[in-house]
């Protein structure tokens, strides 16, 4: 547990016991960290009586009022949370029930310790498998809720490319400072391919913001700054390092191209092992071009890999974990249910 808890735990949980000495606490809020929680949570929200938003980060706050949603700062005192995070310090009072969701599809980095989910009453996880691997080290309050922010993808469906004569490429990335991100490998490059190849590019917001504001003003490219799901299906091909969008491009049966890339302290050898198996690998920018040749003349080639590999990272994918997550809080908040 982070050490704002014990800070805070004292203060936070007396008021929170006078509070509902004056009116018993009945409300569930949905804690939302970053916009990308707020994509996994709607489609479980669909299923659901409305639940209220609380944020304590100023720029969600900000989004989500642009967008139209009500929402509060923290803090709150509810009678349980919902969050797509392991963060029970952000709600340190023991009475308050708390239920989890998977941030993203599986755990592509090695996982938070088991004593932080102590605090949850319910924690969704993608698929048995990451379950499995949750109750390996120790976790006892697992379900597989499977991964509900890929619900609107679902069937994959086709899309028509903006501009047909050019192979759509998406450049993906996981934020360089975790020593597991292929940025380097690329950026400086990308303007070599504009000519011959339709470029968008996704990068993990905590991703150097030199990186980030050089690839905005960049020539010829494509800065998403939404969810990149929208963009999945319109590419040819994806280039990735170990961010966790691989399993969402699996799930949608787009040809990956991988960087080669060394253990770093987070690295899980078994996501490694999948990434080879479901995608071109290569060590340098000189072999990209090759290896683009060979995944747009067959982009089935790998498909069976990424059949195998949507097994180990998602429950079933029919469009309907939303409707499943839901089932599992009504279990614990009847009063949530339609």
């Amino acid at each position: 547990m982070v050490f704002s808890y014990y800070l805070l735990q004292p203060i936070y949980s007396a008021a929170w016991h006078l509070l509902n000495l004056l009116q018993k606490r009945r409300e569930t809020v949905f804690y939302c960290h970053t916009p990308v929680d707020l994509e996994i949570w709607l489609p479980v929200q669909e299923y659901l009586k409305p639940i209220p938003i609380a944020t304590d980060k100023r720029d969600t706050y900000k989004f989500l009022k642009s967008k139209g949603f009500r929402v509060r700062r923290l803090p709150v005192f509810p009678k349980a949370v919902i969050m797509c995070r392991v963060s029970a310090h952000k709600f340190p009072c023991r009475r308050i029930i708390k239920i989890g969701m998977m941030h993203g599809a599986y755990h592509f980095k090695r996982r938070t310790s088991a004593k932080n989910y102590l605090p949850f009453s319910l924690y969704m996880f993608s698929s048995q498998k990451d379950l499995d691997n949750a109750i390996e080290i120790g976790v006892t309050c697992g379900k597989v809720g499977g991964y509900p922010k890929l619900d609107p993808f679902l069937p994959p469906k086709q899309v028509t490319r903006t501009n047909p004569a050019k192979p759509k490429l998406l450049f993906t990335a996981t934020y360089d400072s975790s020593s597991m991100s292929g940025i380097e490998r690329w950026i400086d490059r990308l303007g070599e391919l504009v000519q011959q190849y339709d470029i968008a590019v996704s990068v993990h917001p905590w991703t150097n913001s030199e990186y980030i504001k050089r690839l905005r003003t960049m020539p010829g490219i494509t800065y998403i700054e939404d969810n990149p799901l929208h963009h999945i299906p319109a590419a040819d091909v994806c280039i990735v390092d170990t961010s966790s969008i691989i399993a969402e491009i699996c799930a949608l049966d787009k040809p990956m191209i991988s960087w080669k890339l060394p253990a770093a302290r987070r690295s899980v050898p078994e996501v490694y092992d999948i990434i080879a198996a479901t995608s071109i690998q290569i060590d340098s920018f000189e072999e990209l071009v090759p290896a683009l040749d060979r995944a747009l003349a067959e982009p089935a080639a790998l498909a069976l890999e990424r059949q195998k590999a949507n097994a180990i990272f998602f429950d079933r994918l029919d469009g309907k974990a939303g409707e499943r997550c839901a089932g599992h809080i009504t279990m614990l908040l009847p009063e949530l249910g339609l």
